[in-house]
């Protein structure tokens, strides 16, 4: 055997014995059962009594023969039934299954984590999804012989019904760690199979839709849904995981590492686009995307879980990572820390950016008036009912409140200004953030000043209740190692946080 081919087979032992356990298992079980090889089975011989009958079809009433674009249509039905059907039922059953007959504490007691676990499941629903695509592949090379059917809008539709493949696959391995009794889990096949349904039509309109706007823009599409799936992926799986651990563990830093990384990357997309206008509506989305992440944080309760608190007793953690580690005063931080980011993208985008540099600082003001208010709805309800969040009901009560209250905030002095005839937009009001934002673009200040200064006078008071907490959680640590100094010996030490 040459040395070439040695190396190469000691490199795939090598990696063999370094990948998940999980993802080993999965596939193998995947390869061997019955289920998928069944479903796989059907769905290539439905692809092939699909393509043939399109093809007779297409030569009929003395055409040449069907275009590219009719034949893949047809072919790619079968294609979404088995990429986002086979696929994400795989995965969900797969994961319900760890739940009978008490698997997931024997993978405890393994040492596996449930992270480890979730990424396991996903990537062997990411192998089975792969082989679907191989299955496909040569339809959809047939399809484009055909003609009519454009070789970027074929690449960017792959790539994004595979990445969608992939975020249902991660929405039914979440819907499998939630859902642990048996009745419980057809009602999530049967919640599974609706969305599915739903997402084979979203998949047909995209497919129009990039087939219309053309190569360029079909790209770029296909690149934002990419984004979207596996921020969406992302999402589930942080989920998944934190369904399977301990209470005392960490399940708030993934989440709020997620939204902070989402904002990053949509920050820096936004100050890189050049238009003023356009830049102003991605860093927005941005704040929008980070949101459901530091609601959930600034509600959190006030104290470290056990196993989070016994790890930072043993290490000396950076300063800088404060935010991002559970409770919510260190939320009230991780809010100040992703404001101040989407604030330097928007300077760096006024000062390197195209565009006339008074409308990049109206673009930077309107956006300073955005995150006041958004500051005041997350901080202000959050930091009055901050001593009793401890309390699973009030946190879940006032998540719901933070949500309600600013719509109520907005509809309400709306619906009185228009049944009292009201002259003027009935929205220009300061409880609608676009008011001071659309002024402030429009004509470069606010008009008048009451409003505005209710805002800012709302945001210094949102700050202020909310400074007691954040101190505290800057002295939990400090205060913790002082009363029980870790010990030198490792046999003492708790065991790391998954």
């Amino acid at each position: 055997m040459p040395a070439e081919a040695a190396w190469g087979a000691g490199l795939f032992v090598r990696v063999g014995e370094r990948a998940n356990p999980v993802l080993v298992k999965e596939v193998r079980s995947a390869l061997r059962g019955r289920a998928f090889a069944l479903g796989f089975s059907f769905v290539l011989l439905l692809a092939v009594i699909v393509s043939t009958f399109a093809l007779v079809v297409g030569t009929l009433g003395g055409d040449p023969g069907p275009s590219g674009g009719e034949y893949l249509g047809a072919v790619s039905v079968v294609f979404g039934l088995g990429a986002f059907g086979l696929v994400p039922f795989s995965a969900m059953a797969s994961m319900a299954a760890e739940h009978d007959e008490g698997a997931i504490e024997m993978l405890a007691m393994s040492g596996i984590s449930p992270g480890r676990l979730v990424l396991g499941k996903l990537g062997a629903a990411a192998v089975q999804a792969s082989l679907v695509y191989a299955a496909f592949l040569p339809f959809l090379a047939f399809g484009f012989l055909l003609q009519g059917v454009d070789l970027g809008w074929l690449t960017a539709g792959v790539a994004g019904s595979f990445a969608g493949s992939i975020a249902y696959a991660s929405l039914g391995i979440l819907l499998g760690a939630t859902l642990t009794a048996r009745w419980m889990r057809v009602v999530g096949y049967v919640l599974l199979a609706i969305l599915l349904l739903l997402g084979l039509q979203l998949v047909g309109v995209l497919v129009f839709a990039l087939g219309v706007v053309g190569t360029p823009s079909a790209v770029q599409n296909s690149a934002l849904a990419c984004f979207g799936c596996a921020l969406f992926s992302a999402l589930c799986c942080i989920g998944a995981a934190s369904r399977l651990q301990h209470q005392e563990e960490n399940h708030s830093t993934p989440f709020r590492v997620l939204g902070t990384a989402a904002l990053v990357v949509v920050a820096t997309w936004g100050a890189l686009r050049g238009s003023p206008r356009e830049t102003f509506a991605w860093l927005v989305g941005a704040l929008a995307i980070a949101t459901p992440s530091m609601l959930l944080a600034v509600t959190e309760a006030a104290r470290l879980p056990r196993a989070v608190l016994a790890r930072a007793r043993r290490r000396e953690g950076s300063v800088l990572a404060l935010p991002w580690l559970p409770g919510g005063g260190r939320g009230v931080l991780l809010v100040l820390a992703n404001l101040a980011l989407v604030l330097l993208a928007a300077g760096a985008a006024v000062l390197l950016g195209g565009g006339s540099r008074p409308e990049g600082l109206r673009v930077l003001g309107a956006l300073a008036a955005i995150e006041a208010w958004l500051l005041v709805v997350l901080l202000l309800p959050a930091g009055l009912v901050s001593p009793w969040l401890g309390l699973a009901w009030l946190r879940a009560l006032a998540r719901i409140g933070i949500l309600i209250l600013p719509l109520a905030a907005l509809l309400l002095p709306a619906l009185g200004a228009f049944l009292l005839g009201s002259p003027g937009d009935p929205f220009d009001q300061p409880a609608n953030p676009a008011y001071f934002a659309r002024r402030i673009l429009e004509h470069g200040t606010v008009g008048e000043s009451g409003p505005f200064g209710l805002l800012w006078l709302a945001v210094v008071l949102a700050l202020l209740v909310n400074v007691p907490r954040v101190v505290a959680s800057l002295l939990e640590v400090p205060r913790e190692r002082a009363r029980c100094p870790a010990p030198r010996s490792g046999a003492g030490d708790a065991a790391p946080v998954r």
